[in-house]
């Protein structure tokens, strides 16, 4: 780790101090007051720790240049301890190139004493005329599955994301029942803020990667929070939509289309370090007539045939981002287009 440490530039005391910070460290476990005995810490980078994370991407930062050494076409996605690997598959030739990546991976781990647990890493095949190829991790077979989980979102082999939306309701439904029986103070202050403090979060987390595009799994969400305003005791009386505009609050899928909103913002003007380009098409790259789209710049959806494709987020957010007045897409920052952008909402609940 300290040759690494060393590549990136880190020398002299600073580099002397880390090495001091990681070599001859033990621990031990207290447990209602017994202690285990004194154990030396194997691993350089210590768990737990403000240095570790910091530590660790500066070990696997070459990670991705050795699994890319045979194939500039592979896609390497590293977070912290996560990373993926992936690739167009047409034929098996493409199939082989994706082992080798694989291969590479476990020689990497080999040279710089790590190792991946093959019990913990699976295959997704995704696309109806994939082969479907068999993949190993050394001398282990990777196990083809339906779904994963990455990064808390369930993702399945069809990109849908009803059983992601089915586990974070599920999750949201026991977290409310649990505040239902715990809290006896139900007024909109006290009970809302619980509510945006411990539940929506849980309904909401990554949003704009599994935004729902079946109108059960919408209402499915949207029954979540309809339950929770049902526990607002000075709102009971009301209807669902007169309790969002009495609360001063959005639905589930218009706080959604907000989302997407922002994160189109973001693009555009260089927030998230992301080419717009790579993700959008603008009218003003398309022709130079001057129309209200042309002045305005606004975007034009992609050309598609499957519904994956039409539902995902770089063609979805379009309509919403046209939709948009100028003087919101012309916000100066981020905070500033959200305040507008909510502006715009409070003034059409009372237009």
């Amino acid at each position: 780790m300290l040759i690494k440490i060393e590549a990136h530039g880190v020398r002299g005391e600073l580099l002397r101090w880390i090495g001091d910070w990681t070599v001859n460290r033990r621990q031990r476990v207290v447990l209602n007051g017994s202690e285990s005995s004194w154990e030396g810490v194997t691993s350089s980078v210590v768990q737990g720790s403000v240095l570790g994370p910091l530590l660790f991407l500066m070990y696997i930062n070459c990670l991705d240049l050795a699994i890319k050494s045979s194939d500039d076409s592979i896609l390497v996605s590293k977070y912290a301890d996560d990373t993926k690997l992936g690739r167009a598959i047409a034929d098996v030739n493409d199939c082989m190139k994706l082992q080798t990546a694989a291969n590479n991976l476990v020689s990497w781990c080999n040279d710089w004493g790590m190792s991946l647990h093959p019990q913990k890493c699976v295959v997704l095949h995704f696309g109806r005329n994939n082969p479907n190829h068999t993949y190993f991790i050394g001398q282990q077979q990777l196990n083809a599955v339906p779904y994963a989980k990455d990064l808390g979102v369930i993702i399945s082999n069809t990109c849908e994301s009803s059983l992601h939306i089915e586990k974070i309701t599920k999750s949201a439904h026991a977290v409310l029942s649990q505040v239902h029986r715990a809290i006896h103070l139900r007024d909109s202050h006290t009970f809302l803020t619980i509510y945006k403090s411990f539940v929506r979060p849980l309904l909401e987390s990554a949003a704009p990667a599994w935004n729902p595009t079946k109108r059960e799994d919408v209402n499915r969400l949207e029954r979540v929070q309809k339950r929770a305003l049902c526990m607002i005791s000075d709102t009971a009386s009301l209807s669902y939509e007169d309790k969002l505009a009495r609360l001063s609050i959005q639905s589930l899928e218009d706080r959604r289309r907000r989302g997407d909103a922002i994160e189109v913002f973001k693009t555009i003007n260089g927030f998230n370090n992301i080419d717009p380009s790579a993700w959008f098409n603008f009218v003003q790259d398309r022709h130079n007539v001057n129309t209200r789209s042309y002045s305005d710049n606004l975007l034009v959806p992609g050309k598609t045939r499957l519904n994956i494709r039409h539902d995902f987020f770089t063609n979805r957010a379009v309509s919403v981002w046209n939709s948009l007045p100028l003087e919101l897409r012309s916000a100066v920052s981020v905070n500033c287009f959200k305040n507008r952008y909510d502006e715009l909402f409070i003034h059409s609940r009372h237009v």
